[in-house]
């Protein structure tokens, strides 16, 4: 879909280590010629995958990526804390506890699974008072944070190991390196998290050890999927370069906007259903014509015109007829 500054739609990055997601965006903008950007989530600058980035009218779709669920594979690393909790950060306590064995460890790892309240890492994109968490940290000040509904899905324990020497874990341009000789014996479980909303790994990481009783950070992070987007359609950055080279407009490489609507509730919209939709109205239509499922009032359902998405929709429920009431909640055009 063309919108006023060029192509819409979504554009897959594997985002590598040591950039941050706002490096992407302005690289992307400085090879597609595309001012109107954003990603629908931010990676951390030590973590991988999937990054989504949206392009002109895809970007007004981007709060509907906050119920999205994501999968990530990371490292928990156990024995040390830091005051970033991950291996980017400095050093703030070394544990003398033994490790927990894996059975040890997969039990509690289980028990942060559905709805859990978790408190934000110091240095995150988190606001309080209007003013991101990892301002008042670099400031040194402090402020009380209110802990944040989040959902663990689940959580599957892929690997195991203790005993480990801080060579193994640490990354060699880690600050972390100036403490060597402080840190003992690590234990590093890799898992996979499948989760929804804005849990931080890194903050399960650290209450996951504090309720074994050592410390823990992450070490190392790579998403996996957000919603339909996956490492599967993920290009990197050189991939855009090489296929722009090739003569690939900006256009070609984008994944249409109607490509957030996979595996979501959707209809197609008739003639006269199209019309009213673009105009703001409300429409009405058969139960039957929704995929099966259970619905409640405000739950979203991607309108169709063929494969353009047209706008998302809200379920209002279903009236005496047993016609289903649905409104615009967002109209793309």
């Amino acid at each position: 879909m063309k919108g006023n500054n060029g192509p819409s739609g979504f554009l897959t990055i594997d985002k590598p280590s040591g950039i941050t997601s706002f490096d992407v965006i302005r690289e992307l903008r400085r090879m597609l010629g595309v001012r109107k950007m954003g990603h629908s989530g931010v990676l951390d600058k030590p973590a991988t995958g999937v990054l989504v980035i949206g392009l002109n009218r895809a970007t007004r779709l981007f709060e509907l990526f906050g119920n999205f669920e994501k999968v990530y594979t990371g490292e928990f690393i156990l024995g040390l804390s830091t005051n970033t909790d991950d291996l980017a950060g400095e050093l703030t306590g070394v544990s003398d506890s033994a490790a927990p064995d894996a059975a040890g460890f997969d039990a509690m790892l289980q028990q942060y699974t559905g709805e859990l309240e978790q408190i934000p890492p110091a240095f995150s994109l988190t606001k309080v008072g209007g003013r991101e968490l990892y301002r008042y940290a670099l400031a040194g000040e402090e402020v009380e944070v209110q802990p944040k509904q989040v959902t663990v899905l689940s959580s599957e324990l892929l690997d195991y190991e203790t005993g480990l020497d801080q060579a193994d874990v640490i990354w060699p341009d880690s600050k972390l390196s100036e403490n060597a000789a402080e840190i003992g014996p690590l234990a590093r479980a890799k898992v996979r998290v499948h989760c929804r909303g804005g849990v931080y790994i890194r903050s399960l990481t650290r209450d996951v050890a504090a309720d074994l009783g050592t410390l823990g950070c992450m070490g190392r992070l790579r998403r996996e999927s957000v919603g339909p987007y996956s490492l599967d359609d993920a290009m990197r950055l050189e991939d855009v370069a090489a296929r722009l080279e090739e003569g690939a407009t900006a256009a070609d490489l984008l994944e249409p906007l109607s490509s957030i609507a996979s595996g979501m509730p959707s209809l197609q919209l008739d003639d006269q259903q199209l019309g009213m939709v673009r105009h703001g109205m409300g429409i009405r239509c058969p139960r039957r014509a929704l995929p099966p499922g259970s619905y409640s009032e405000g739950d979203k359902v991607f309108a169709l015109d063929g494969r353009e998405l047209v706008a998302v929709l809200e379920f209002q429920g279903v009236n005496p007829q047993g016609l289903v009431d649905l409104r615009p909640g967002k109209v793309l055009g």
